[in-house]
């Protein structure tokens, strides 16, 4: 059996996945991993010869995908915080004035592993909840060596409509 962080970071990028293809959009895992987990891109179509034709348009998002349990997070009523690894929040300080910048979606589970996915013949359900991150313009890398501490604001929580947002704001 494979451990269980990886478990979590298997689920929480299928997850991303489910949303993505629910909307039409295709992924892809980069082949080497240097900071995306996840590539997302955008499909678009034209009528030609009175048939869709449909296309890549070049927009795409790149997603860092963390994932967490409960008892790792703070939670009020506006802001998740979240200790990130210093060089994956670095990596999103670097790319954020790029064409194609560093999104991070933290999926966050309960403690309890057995509440982590429920299936019947009526649903499937994956517990608890996404969120996504990007560092606001006057935040600057950290010279911190371990971890450093982000806020994430709970109204970015990953919805079926979270990804079209994300394309309008960060692809060109």
């Amino acid at each position: 059996m494979i451990p269980e962080n990886r478990i979590k970071e298997l689920i929480s990028l299928k997850f991303i996945e489910l949303i993505a293809n629910y909307n039409g959009h295709p992924t892809s895992i980069p082949h080497s991993d240097f900071g995306t987990d996840l590539d997302v891109k955008e499909v678009d179509y034209r009528i030609e010869n009175g048939q869709k034709r449909y296309f890549e348009t070049g927009k795409e998002l790149k997603l860092q995908i963390k994932s967490t349990t409960e008892k790792n997070i703070i939670s009020d009523n506006y802001f998740i915080k979240y200790h990130l690894e210093s060089k994956t929040f670095n990596d999103i300080i670097i790319r954020r004035k790029t064409k194609k910048p560093l999104i991070l979606i933290l999926f966050i589970f309960p403690e309890d592993k057995n509440e982590w996915i429920n299936i019947t013949d009526n649903e499937l359900i994956a517990k608890k909840c996404a969120y996504w991150f990007f560092p606001k313009d006057n935040e600057n890398q950290t010279d911190n060596i371990s971890t450093r501490q982000i806020a994430i604001d709970k109204n970015n929580l990953i919805t079926k409509d979270t990804l079209n947002f994300l394309f309008e704001q960060f692809s060109e």
